[in-house]
């Protein structure tokens, strides 16, 4: 019968933190720290082979393995990269700082999952690392939040301090989305908020406001009518790939209440100013953009706005501004811009100013915008509204343009509402061609001219001006011609004068063959004369086809500032 017989082995075994500390154990030799549950293991001699005389730690359960990687070096097996003074002094660092340096919102038991309502633990995860006492307006507290991609069901509004930098995966990937009614979904505080307790707006100061917050890579949706973002006297901030989505369909009420980004200042002295939205996108709201206030210098650049009844509504919910110094509504919204961005179905206006100035609409494209959800040549809206002088609009492309000013089948019946109403300086983005400018011939008193194209004649203006810059080619004869012709509108007695400066090579016998001419009409028969009628007339040689392209610039003033 086998014998069975377990030995104990003895090991050295002793307190770490007492006495004189850990000895040396004799090569091979384990040591235990009963205190601090340590186990080592002699080195041995340097005659034996060791590299050093000492003792080696043993990992076991009750280390923390992140507090012995204290040697952290970033591309240290890389000559070409110094990261220190010289080579052989590299910077050293922990790999739990290294870890620490962005946070991931599971860090905080966000799983991304609809199953999971995220309120509580993301207003956690964001008062911790931005609102924390011990950190709190430093550049520690400016450390990067992290949410993956996922949908994070809040049931209440997320503030948002100062210095917050929020990245998720990406807008579409990285979803934040509510279903509560009344419940804002992101609403920026200022400092004085603690965690748990978002301060008051009132208690907002020009040194205490939100200021240097960045969101980027999200979707903040909701499905029933809400407000998406409010920024509450934010400055100095980055809105970068950040969706804000609605369920506002075309044919819904307007309210406003449903608004995708909300921008208010409290004061003269504690603003919304200074905020760069890129690559944003906003559909699916009554208002896109909202402020009545006197919000400045912000910029949006490269968005795009969808299915909304209005695109951007500057202060169009005041009667009046308010005269009081500092009242934060001397102004209304000025020298804000919007470039190179896209509206897409707006049923009203895309960019609507009842006050304010300064403000600018560059390089954008306008598509279905004024039109009530209908056709493009079924306008019932202005594309950009500005009730005040001063606004401009310079290279924006209209798809109403080429409908109602030279599609012929659309010129009876259908009025040629402004792509720009109000006082404003505008130059058109688009060039345009009419291909077949044929001879027309004379009667008793000159040259016939014939309808070729039509612009707006804005009823409520007192005096407009077009600019049509162009280029005449002939297809057959030596006639080339370029120039401007300007027509002046007089909005009281509806009279229009045209002029026409031009430069010409060729012939000399063609050289007034080509001539302008414009009507006030009242295309829809609603007794209001609101479309000029462009007219060329043309004593070319009857084998000629010639051609044109021009450009339009507009210039209008005194606007009879009545809102809608």
């Amino acid at each position: 019968m086998a014998v069975v017989q377990i030995s104990r082995i003895q090991v050295r075994r002793g307190q770490k933190n007492a006495g004189s500390g850990l000895p040396q154990l004799a090569s091979g030799e384990l040591g235990w720290a009963v205190d601090t549950r340590e186990l080592y293991i002699g080195n041995g001699a340097v005659s034996e082979g060791a590299p050093a005389v000492g003792n080696t730690k043993i990992l076991t359960e009750f280390d923390n393995i992140f507090s012995l990687t204290e040697a952290y070096t970033y591309r240290t097996d890389d000559a070409y990269i110094v990261t220190g003074g010289d080579v052989s002094t590299p910077i050293v660092r922990s790999l739990q700082a290294r870890l620490d340096d962005t946070v991931s919102g599971r860090s905080f038991g966000l799983t991304g999952q609809t199953s999971q309502i995220a309120t509580a633990k993301l207003q956690t995860a964001i008062d911790q690392l931005y609102l924390n006492s011990a950190t709190k307006g430093s550049a520690q507290s400016k450390i990067v939040l992290h949410l993956e991609a996922g949908e994070y069901i809040v049931d209440d509004t997320i503030y948002i301090p100062p210095y917050a930098t929020i990245v998720g995966a990406g807008s579409g990937k990285t979803i934040i989305r509510t279903s509560t009614a009344s419940t804002t979904i992101f609403k920026t505080v200022n400092s004085n908020s603690t965690p748990g307790a978002p301060a008051t707006d009132a208690s907002t100061t020009s040194v205490n406001q939100a200021t240097d917050i960045r969101l980027e890579g999200v979707t903040l949706e909701t499905t029933v009518p809400n407000k998406g973002l409010i920024l509450e006297n934010c400055k100095d901030s980055v809105f970068r790939d950040v969706e804000v989505t609605g369920p506002w369909v075309s044919g819904n009420a307007v309210a406003l209440t449903d608004v995708g980004i909300e921008m208010n200042s409290l004061s003269g002295t504690v603003e919304t100013k200074n905020n760069i939205f890129e690559n944003c996108k906003v559909s699916g709201y009554s208002y896109g953009i909202s402020s009545d206030w006197d919000i400045h210098n912000n910029m949006w650049d490269n968005c795009s706005f969808a299915s909304c009844s209005y695109g951007f509504a500057f202060a169009t919910n005041l009667n009046t501004l308010n005269a009081l110094s500092g009242s934060g509504q001397e102004k209304g919204p000025y020298n804000n811009t919007i470039s190179n961005s896209r509206f897409d179905a707006i049923n009203r206006h895309a960019i609507w100013s009842k006050f304010g100035t300064l403000n600018s609409s560059s390089n954008n494209s306008y598509v279905k915008v004024g039109t009530e959800g209908a056709a493009e040549f079924q306008a019932t809206h202005s594309v950009i509204k500005y009730e005040k002088p001063g606004n401009s609009s310079i290279g924006d492309y209209f798809a109403r343009t080429a409908v109602l000013s030279y599609t012929p089948g659309y010129w009876i019946s259908y009025a040629y509402l402004p792509e720009i109403e109000g006082a404003v300086i505008a130059e058109f983005g688009e060039t345009h061609t009419l291909n077949t400018i044929l001879r027309t011939g004379t009667d008793a008193n000159g040259p016939i001219g014939v309808k070729r194209f039509r612009l707006s004649g804005e009823p409520d203006i007192a005096s407009q001006q077009y600019e049509i810059e162009y280029v005449i080619n002939s297809s057959a004869y030596s006639a080339s011609r370029s120039g401007t012709c300007t027509l002046t509108l007089n909005g009281i007695d509806k009279t229009v004068t045209v002029s026409d400066s031009y430069d010409y090579i060729g012939s000399a016998s063609y050289e007034d063959a080509i001539s302008f001419g414009a009507l006030i009409q009242d295309a829809d028969g609603d007794t209001v004369d609101e479309t000029v009628d462009v007219l060329i007339a043309s004593t070319m040689p009857s084998d000629d086809q010639s051609t044109i392209e021009f450009k339009i610039r507009n210039r209008k003033s005194t606007i009879d500032a009545a809102g809608e």
